[in-house]
């Protein structure tokens, strides 16, 4: 069977990787340059920086049989299981990639077909399976028996209206319901390595930061660097600002715990960062429709939930 994912974060490469596992031919399409979606990593002045998540944890069995194959090709490495301060966090062992976040996705899309820079403009039903078509001059086309929409439930929506399809009701208002937090990301190059012991990060140094960690003691970064995550109130505030307005505070911040200076850094804006509100199942599937959706927005918060949802919707494929 031809299968075509939409979108390159962990739930989408997971299900690809999940059908091409059992001899289907899949397709990945995705907006941006590279797989991962939120487990990103970036490369800067000579660092390399981890700008979306920062670890995954791992319970349940798919998810241990992934991070095993990962451990043994040498992808993924336990980072730390407690912060220094912090005993009310889990004692569950955190996972980094060895050279960033965005190393598992790379590993899980070698077993199937990538396509970047791939902005979807429309999807139609055609023959029993669907015609997807790219916005913009390349206007790349793929014809698939079954979709599978991996994207953010706001982009998802909008993908519907543009295609003029929909789904009945409850669904419809399910995947209107689904709300993320936003986050707003600073990466900076530090002058001299940071006064944080290991594992490198601290969590909540004020009510504006959720995040601040040093690249270098993490383990991914030759060179010092930081990155700091904005709160979800500050970013909500602050979103539409300029980054002239918004960053200063949140890099004096950083300079004062990492007792170093930023000599320059770059922002991002995460506008789909952590699903607060999610669909209420782990995917949604239709055999009718030749057509399934997951993501965070479903499976929920943290990496491995995510994952999980990839993995479901591919195996309820598998079951049709």
């Amino acid at each position: 069977m031809k299968v075509l994912v939409i979108g390159a974060g962990i739930s989408g490469c997971t299900c690809a990787w999940r059908l091409s596992q059992s001899g289907h031919d899949v397709t990945l399409v995705e907006k941006g340059r590279g797989v991962g979606g939120r487990m990103a990593t970036r490369r800067m002045e000579g660092a390399r920086l981890d700008h979306g998540a920062q670890f995954f944890t791992v319970k349940d069995p798919r998810m241990k049989q992934l991070a095993q194959g990962w451990q043994d090709a040498g992808v993924i490495v336990p980072w730390y299981d407690k912060i220094p301060g912090r005993e009310d966090l889990s004692g569950r062992i955190r996972f980094r990639g060895v050279e960033g976040m965005t190393a598992p996705a790379k590993a899980l899309a070698q077993n199937f077909k990538v396509e970047t820079g791939f902005f979807v403009d429309l999807i139609q039903k055609y023959q029993g399976g669907w015609l997807v078509s790219e916005k913009g001059s390349g206007k790349r086309t793929f014809q698939c028996d079954h979709l599978i929409i991996t994207m953010p439930s706001v982009q998802m929506l909008q993908l519907f209206e543009r295609s003029h399809y929909t789904l009945d009701t409850e669904t419809m208002d399910r995947l209107r319901s689904i709300r993320h937090t936003q986050c707003l990301a600073i990466l900076g190059i530090l002058d001299r390595p940071s006064s944080l012991k290991a594992p490198g990060t601290v969590t909540h140094p004020v009510q504006e930061i959720d995040w601040l960690s040093d690249n270098h003691i993490k383990g991914i970064s030759p060179i010092p660097s930081c990155t700091i995550h904005a709160s979800d109130p500050y970013s909500h505030r602050h979103w539409e600002t300029t980054d002239e307005e918004r960053v200063p505070f949140l890099l004096s911040v950083a300079e004062e715990n990492l007792k170093a200076k930023i000599t320059s850094w770059s922002s991002h804006r995460w506008g789909y960062a952590k699903p607060v509100v999610t669909f209420g199942r782990t995917y949604w599937h239709s055999s009718q429709e030749n057509l399934s959706l997951a993501g965070d927005g479903f499976g929920g918060e943290r990496i491995e939930n995510a994952a999980l949802s990839g993995w479901a919707a591919a195996d309820a494929i598998l079951a049709m």
